[in-house]
Parts: structure tokens; sequence; C-alpha cells
């Protein structure tokens, strides 16, 4: 095998290489939006339930109110 065979291979192993750590990120790029958006909704469906329990609370105490004032 002479020098620019070596080298020629190198090269190529080096590329190979190169492409797998490309694809690794752009995977763990995708993972992190996937678990991003997974996160946000999740959030999103605990403010609406705090909102909806808020809403039930301040009704149910004005009615306790209302009785006992009566």
């Amino acid at each position: 095998m002479d020098q620019q065979d070596y080298f020629a291979i190198r090269e190529e192993e080096r590329q190979q290489r190169q492409d797998r750590l490309r694809f690794a990120a752009g995977m763990s790029d995708f993972v992190g939006v996937i678990l991003g958006v997974l996160v946000i909704l999740v959030m999103l469906l605990l403010i609406f339930s705090l909102v909806n329990w808020l809403s039930r609370d301040i009704t149910n105490t004005f009615t306790v109110l209302n009785t006992r004032l009566r």
C-alpha cells in the first residue's frame, strides 16, 4: 500500500466519523425539540387546570359567602 492510498483511507474514515457525529447531533436536536414540545404541552395543561380550579374555587367561595350572609 502506498502513501496516497493510506491517506485516502484515513480521509474516508475521518469523513465517515464526521458523518456519524453529524447524524448523532441532528438526532439529539430532534429529540430535544420533541421533548421541549412535550414539556410545553404539559405546562399548558397544568396552567389550564390551575385556571379551571381557580374559577371553580372563586365560584364556591362566593357561593359560601352568599349563603352565610343571608
